[in-house]
């Protein structure tokens, strides 16, 4: 099982175009470990040879139903096909990934029978789905040259980001301290719940809407103007879902008002942001929050 679950943390819910129904062109076979899978889709595309990484998208079913999906990842999942993966017993999923070429799709089955306990949300059914659509294959060397090239762009990009921590440090103080004051003028914006934010710069891209990735910089202050914590220092900037809670409500609303490219400060009171309790011993109780944040890019 272990497996067939292997990109079990793929998250989000999207609908399964097309694969729920076998259709009459589907074919079962069955893997050199004895797991059942299905062919819904064989385009005659070259297959991977071992030591090339496939790119995939995944869903888990149980039945009809989608319950996690890669495709509201930001990032496509691969693998890299291994020399004698039939000799290797408990690798079903690469011993299908091995057989499809772009374009292809099957279902692995899996038999919840005999597996105790069962996955969460699968505690009544007998049978997991996991189905594979297959997007690319890459050669190792083609891989290892993008790896090189993407580690050197984010070498660069967290240089970057980290040449911009005086200025804004000298900025969020500026306003923490005319925050506390109240002398922020006009410019300071309010909406129903309490956040306050200003705009420094509006972005032209995609809007944040909720259920989108978006990757983000940061920097964080108490109303005094001590620092609490701040991507730009580490160079990396963050991922996270909008709108699902995986933030602070202050968050999830106050990204909800900008567009890709928008700098901005949100001022975040501690009802929207740790509450009473604060988050100890960074955050004390009912604090408010000051972030500058940047909104990089939307998915």
């Amino acid at each position: 099982m272990r497996s067939a679950l292997i990109f079990a943390s793929l998250v989000g819910l999207v609908a399964l175009a097309g694969l729920a129904g076998c259709g009459n062109n589907s074919k079962s076979l069955v893997t050199a470990d004895g797991t059942e899978y299905i062919i819904h889709t064989k385009t005659g595309n070259p297959l991977p040879n071992p030591g090339d990484w496939v790119y995939f998208h995944a869903y888990i079913r149980n039945g009809e139903e989608v319950v996690n999906t890669s495709r509201k990842s930001p990032n496509v999942p691969y693998v890299q096909i291994p020399a004698n993966v039939d000799s290797e017993k408990g690798q079903s999923v690469l011993q299908v990934l091995q057989n499809m070429g772009v374009g292809d799709s099957a279902t692995i089955v899996v038999r919840l029978d005999t597996i105790d306990p069962k996955p969460p949300g699968f505690e009544e059914a007998s049978v997991l789905y996991y189905d594979l659509v297959i997007q690319e294959i890459k050669t190792d060397a083609k891989f290892q040259e993008e790896v090189q090239a993407e580690r050197a762009k984010k070498m660069e990009a967290a240089q970057a980001a980290q040449a911009q921590l005086p200025e804004i440090q000298a900025l969020i103080k500026d306003e923490a301290a005319k925050y506390t004051s109240n002398s922020l003028g006009s410019a300071l914006q309010t909406t129903n719940s309490g956040l306050k934010y200003i705009i420094h710069e509006e972005g032209t891209g995609k809007a944040a809407e909720p259920g989108r990735n978006l990757t983000v910089h940061y920097y964080g202050v108490l109303k005094d103007g001590s620092m609490f914590d701040n991507s730009y220092e580490r160079g990396e900037p963050i991922d996270f879902q909008l709108g699902v809670g995986s933030v602070i409500p202050g968050w999830d609303e106050g990204f909800a008002l900008l567009k890709e490219g928008t700098k901005a400060t949100l001022f975040v009171p501690y009802s929207l942001a740790y509450g009473e309790a604060g988050s100890p011993p960074v955050i004390p109780e009912r604090s408010d929050l000051i972030f500058y944040v940047e909104l990089l890019k939307v998915n």
